[in-house]
């Protein structure tokens, strides 16, 4: 089983978020999804999502919380443990730098219907803003 992690990262109580790059040899390829990827054999789930905002965004949030982990099938088939990590990075936004994916952008939470998000992540979207505002 192989792990990942992904940030919902929060820009003024929005979601940041990555328009993927649209190579059929990646996961989800051109659409939303959140900002994360695999996580490195020994390492911690909270150093790899420390990582991979590092590395796909050029930030490094003060602070990461931890949210969730999910064990699922993976896009490709098998089976992975996913933790899900929250950051404000309301602060940091504009020195951000785009490595990775074709677009950064946030949302509220209602302009995310009209966006093209894998299904799981929308069900995490949608977790997420619901016990915010419970």
């Amino acid at each position: 089983m192989f792990e990942i992690a992904h940030a919902i990262l929060l820009v003024n109580n929005r979601y940041a978020l990555q328009l993927r790059d649209n190579k059929p040899t990646i996961p989800v390829p051109g659409k939303w999804s959140l900002f994360g990827g695999g996580i490195e054999k020994g390492e911690l789930p909270l150093d790899g999502i420390m990582r991979e905002i590092e590395e796909e965004l050029c930030l490094c949030p003060a602070e990461f919380k931890f949210l969730w982990n999910y064990k699922r099938l993976h896009e490709t088939g098998p089976m992975a443990s996913y933790y899900f990590f929250e950051a404000d990075v309301t602060h940091l936004w504009e020195q951000h730098r785009l490595m990775e994916g074709q677009a950064a952008k946030y949302f509220s939470f209602t302009d995310l219907d009209d966006l093209d998000i894998p299904p799981f992540i929308q069900e995490i979207l949608h977790r997420h803003h619901t016990e915010r505002i419970s």
